[in-house]
Formats: structure tokens, C-alpha cells, sequence
């Protein structure tokens, strides 16, 4: 008998082999699978920072999400001081646009500040829904300052 002949296993003997391979871990199936689950988990990751910035985190969305339930309701100040405290300013456009509506005038002058720090990011479309709402609350509030503030962010657009 050669060294050839002794070398080869029948297939009884490989598929036995195989299985035990597959019973320590050595099954290679299952690594890509893992590797696809990790590479989506960070993919929605990367979503979630650029919809949501960095703490994009799942509690910081449901609170955005009770704040636009709460508008238009009294609890609506109330929320935005909770977000606000837990969460700092927002910083996307259309949660800054929604926060106009807020009956203290400190507070919407807060969040027109804001609005002046992200209006070098914003589409064309945007700004013009921007302007839109700037001169609505130019016209509707009994403020002076927040007039006036609606005023000069609009010169700015």
C-alpha cells in the first residue's frame, strides 16, 4: 500500500470528519451571516447619526415624537423644557420650525437662535418653508422681539 492510497479517506470517513468540524464551530456558514449582522447594525447606526446627530438613540426619537403629539397642547412648553434639558437644542430644521410655536418668548428666541445656526445647512426648499413660517410669526405674535428676531433671520435667508 502507498502513501497515496493511505492518504485518502473513504467518504464515510470525510462526511464523519466534516461533522465533527461543524459540531466544534468550524462551520464557515455562519460567520458570514454574522459579519452581514454586524455590518446592518452599523449601517442603521450611520443612519440614525445622520437622521437623528449622534445621540440618535432610541429614547431621544420617542421624545422627539411626544413633543410633536404635544404641540398645539399645554403640555407643550412642559415637553420642550424636558427635551431641551435632556437632550440640549435640536438641531434638525423641521423640529426647530415646529418649536416657533412655543407661547414663552425666551424660549422662541432660544430656538430662532438655533434656527440661525442651521440655516447654512438647509436646502433650498427648506428655506423657503422657512421663510414662509418667518413671516407668518412676523405678522401673528404679539412680541416685539420675536418680530424683530423673525425679521432679521429672514434679511439672513
Amino acid at each position: 500500500m502507498s502513501d497515496r492510497d493511505r492518504d485518502k479517506l473513504s467518504f464515510s470517513e470525510q462526511d464523519k470528519r466534516q461533522k465533527e468540524r461543524r459540531s466544534r464551530g468550524g462551520k464557515r456558514k455562519g460567520q458570514p451571516q454574522r459579519q452581514s449582522r454586524w455590518a446592518t447594525a452599523a449601517y442603521k447606526r450611520r443612519v440614525d447619526e445622520r437622521l437623528f446627530g449622534k445621540k440618535g438613540d432610541a429614547a431621544r426619537v420617542r421624545m422627539r415624537e411626544r413633543l410633536r403629539a404635544a404641540q398645539g397642547s399645554p403640555t407643550f412648553l412642559r415637553t420642550y423644557r424636558e427635551y431641551v434639558r435632556d437632550y440640549g437644542m435640536p438641531e434638525d430644521l423641521h423640529t426647530l420650525m415646529m418649536l416657533l410655536d412655543l407661547e414663552d418668548e425666551r424660549e422662541s428666541l432660544k430656538v430662532m437662535e438655533a434656527l440661525e445656526a442651521t440655516v447654512a445647512s438647509v436646502t433650498p426648499e427648506e428655506k423657503s418653508l422657512l421663510r414662509g413660517r418667518l413671516r407668518n410669526l412676523e405678522m401673528s405674535t404679539n412680541s416685539d422681539a420675536l418680530a424683530d428676531a423673525a425679521v432679521d433671520l429672514l434679511g439672513r435667508l
